[in-house]
């Protein structure tokens, strides 16, 4: 990944981080960014973030 790909993602994380928001706005505002598909799972864009969530499981 990138680093401004990184950055980017770092600054939706706390944006979202600050709202109170349900699952489903989050999963809407990920998607809206690329990053996830309207089901809520990883796009093929950012297969780094998808190993690294999946070790967090």
């Amino acid at each position: 990944m990138k680093k401004e790909q990184t950055l980017l993602l770092r600054s939706l994380a706390k944006k979202l981080k600050k709202e109170i928001i349900s699952r489903e706005l989050a999963i809407e505002s990920l998607s809206s960014a690329g990053i996830v598909a309207k089901n809520g799972k990883m796009t093929k864009y950012f297969p780094n973030l998808e190993r690294v969530l999946s070790v967090t499981k």
